[in-house]
């Protein structure tokens, strides 16, 4: 009998124990694994409560069982060489500030958010995700992304999502909810680091090489193809990077107003916007949203540490990562996304402004 009771003992605690994980708000349903100092590598499907969006995904995270959805859902969209379990990467530590204590992923779950209403795609193979200088902006990616918001919107009965993209993620979202005329799909949208206006370093490259198609300018039998080759007046080589088309990256907030737009970005600290000897004072601003009607809430620079090298790099041979830059000793590319889930956060969960939204943020300068 005693030992009959010592079990009931023990099934009770490991049940209180359950419902508490269950119940915290700090609780992951979402694991980075493996990180290489760059990109996380944890498992592809980290799903749950039955979530199957069908999106022809390469993988993704978000849904869980008895959970009642009070936030706008949100959408992570990860950038180019990379999956959506990097939402989950350990910040990084800037020299004279405090580092940050959470990823992004744990930062929203610490802000109140439940994983029925936080949600990851993988929208690129493992084929194009180890060769990135092959990807480039096409229908097939626009289709998965579409499809994971439907998804998502049927999952949590919500009309509307945030979006939430870093990189080469956040040209294919906006491509996407062009392609699809589904920007009313959207009620807040964050840009971390999207080449808006192109990558200068691909000048290098040339608008058509076939070695490097990332690099390459719209293509001219299909205009829903491009690269983030520069666009060059007056030639007009790339609309989705000029100035003057409606689905150009730029205008995304003036061609859809009742969207809320935020950037974030590291400036001339991003070691892949800004490896460039062509135009190495001005690369860092091609995250910049054009703000005509005053739906950009905030556009903020959080590049610490080193600029980037200005030389020119062969993209031929692969994306800069490793050149110098703000991710070696503070804020580039990469850690503006994993070093700011407070800002994102606020963001998405405040009705913040400019510096605003930067509140409580204390882990590296803002501009």
């Amino acid at each position: 009998m005693i030992r009959r009771a010592k079990q009931a003992l023990v099934a009770a605690m490991a049940a209180v124990a359950t419902a508490a994980v269950a119940l915290s708000p700090h609780a992951a349903a979402l694991s980075c694994g493996a990180f290489d100092g760059r990109v996380c590598n944890g498992s592809a499907f980290q799903y749950g409560g039955r979530f199957e969006p069908h999106a022809g995904e390469f993988g993704g995270f978000g849904g869980a069982a008895r959970c009642t959805v009070t936030h706008t859902p949100v959408v992570f969209v990860h950038g180019n060489g990379d999956n959506a379990t990097s939402w989950d990467a350990p910040p990084f530590p800037v020299p004279g500030f405090a580092t940050a204590p959470l990823s992004v992923y744990q930062q929203f779950k610490a802000a109140g958010y439940r994983d029925c209403e936080l949600f990851g795609v993988t929208y690129l193979s493992a084929d194009q995700r180890r060769a990135p200088q092959q990807v480039y902006g096409e229908e097939s990616a626009y289709a998965i992304v579409e499809r994971f918001i439907q998804a998502v919107k049927r999952q949590t009965g919500q009309a509307r999502v945030d979006i939430v993209s870093h990189s080469l993620g956040v040209s294919t979202a906006m491509a996407a909810l062009s392609y699809y005329g589904d920007w009313g799909s959207v009620r807040r949208f964050v840009n971390i680091a999207g080449a808006l206006h192109g990558l200068d370093a691909c000048r290098q490259v040339g608008y058509a090489n076939p070695l490097a198609p990332t690099c390459g300018a719209q293509n001219l039998f299909d205009p829903w193809v491009f690269g983030l080759y520069p666009d060059a007046a007056p030639a007009g080589i790339n609309g989705w990077t000029g100035s003057s088309a409606w689905y150009a990256l730029p205008n995304a907030a003036d061609s859809n107003t009742g969207v809320a737009f935020y950037t974030i970005h590291a400036g001339t600290n991003d070691e892949l916007m800004c490896v460039t000897t062509s135009d190495s004072a001005s690369c860092g601003y091609s995250p910049l949203l054009r703000n005509s009607f005053g739906n950009v809430r905030a556009q903020l620079n959080v590049g610490a540490g080193a600029n980037a090298a200005q030389l020119d790099w062969d993209w031929r041979d692969g994306l800069p990562w490793n050149v110098a830059g703000g991710d070696r000793d503070g804020v580039g590319h990469f850690h503006a996304r994993s070093n700011t889930g407070r800002i994102i956060a606020n963001m998405l969960g405040t009705p913040c402004s400019g510096t605003a939204c930067a509140n409580g943020y204390v882990y590296g300068p803002v501009r």
